[in-house]
């Protein structure tokens, strides 16, 4: 048998695509999202080996929402994916989508001390 958990939580937010195609110019400009993040990873037992809500507090701290400057959803799922990897010392799936719509998704596997493990 194989267990996992997840977490679901959205936040407002604005960014830019600063490259952002003639067809898409408008992306270029700061605009307005409710990003809904998702996020998965395995346990080994059915007993809260991580509390839900000890991760999504977590989750919500390092992504706030807000200015998010020029960050893609794929940067943003890294940057998170990363933190978390590093915290609780397992790979996870993170997904940021615009307004439930569409987004990215990564696997951040975690490997010890490695480059995907060196921010705080």
């Amino acid at each position: 048998m194989k267990h996992s958990i997840f977490v679901k939580f959205t936040v407002p937010g604005f960014h830019y695509w600063v490259d952002a195609p003639e067809g898409r110019k408008y992306l270029s400009n700061n605009h307005r999202h409710l990003f809904h993040v998702d996020i998965r990873t395995h346990v080994d037992h059915d007993d809260r080996e991580i509390e839900f809500h000890d991760l999504m507090d977590y989750a919500k701290l390092h992504f706030a929402g807000g200015e998010m400057g020029g960050m893609s959803c794929e940067m943003m799922a890294t940057q998170l994916g990363v933190k978390l990897a590093k915290r609780f010392k397992r790979t996870f799936l993170v997904e940021v989508s615009e307004d439930g719509e569409c987004g990215a998704s990564i696997i951040i596997e975690y490997r010890g001390d490695d480059e995907h493990n060196q921010e705080d």
